[in-house]
């Protein structure tokens, strides 16, 4: 499955650099495809590509991202699930 998230936060550079240092969200989904898409410095757009859904909930429930989510105020406000379109 494939995602779309609109993710906020209280600072974007700060919210950045824990999504590009945490490894574990490869376990869960393809990186090389991963996109992120800055909106302003509260908001961005986020697409994870073939996601595991069960790992993707078990790493959400993690202590680290539990502790990351309630520091940075990080709210994941829409998901949205899409499949490439037929060749």
């Amino acid at each position: 499955m494939n995602l779309v998230l609109k993710v906020s936060f209280n600072n974007y550079d700060e919210w950045r650099e824990a999504f590009d240092n945490h490894s574990e969200r490869a376990k869960v989904c393809d990186e090389s495809k991963t996109t992120v898409g800055k909106i302003d410095d509260q908001n961005c757009l986020v697409m994870l590509y073939d996601v595991d859904m069960v790992g993707l909930q078990n790493l959400m429930s993690s202590d680290f991202l539990v502790e990351l989510t309630e520091k940075m105020n990080i709210k994941n406000n829409e998901m949205y699930s899409f499949e490439p379109l037929p060749s």
